[in-house]
């Protein structure tokens, strides 16, 4: 299916369990991809797995587009907007920090 779309939106979960194989689909075909999960942890394993075969084949991989991520992203929108307003300084990336507890 990856190989015939232009864009995936996928709503399966959990993630972790089933979502794995059509983000490698889409990252290997050039598909974009979009995601509902809220599965952090998930998330950064499919960047470290996938991000460089996603960059190669030009697919735009979006994961976390639903109601579980916005607030995190638009805290951080906020952030970046009020730093280069009244800091008039540029921002680059930024970066998540996960840490598992054992």
């Amino acid at each position: 299916m990856a190989k015939k779309a232009t864009i995936l939106i996928t709503t399966v979960g959990p993630y972790s369990l089933y979502g794995e194989h059509a983000f490698k689909a889409c990252a290997k075909n050039g598909t974009h991809y979009l995601d509902v999960t809220g599965e952090v942890a998930y998330v950064l394993e499919m960047i470290k797995k996938y991000e460089k075969i996603a960059k190669e084949s030009g697919a735009i991989m979006i994961p976390q587009t639903g109601v579980d991520s916005a607030p995190a992203d638009l805290v951080t929108w906020t952030i970046v907007s009020m730093i280069k307003e009244r800091l008039s300084a540029k921002t680059r990336e930024v970066v998540l920090s996960l840490h598992e507890f054992k």
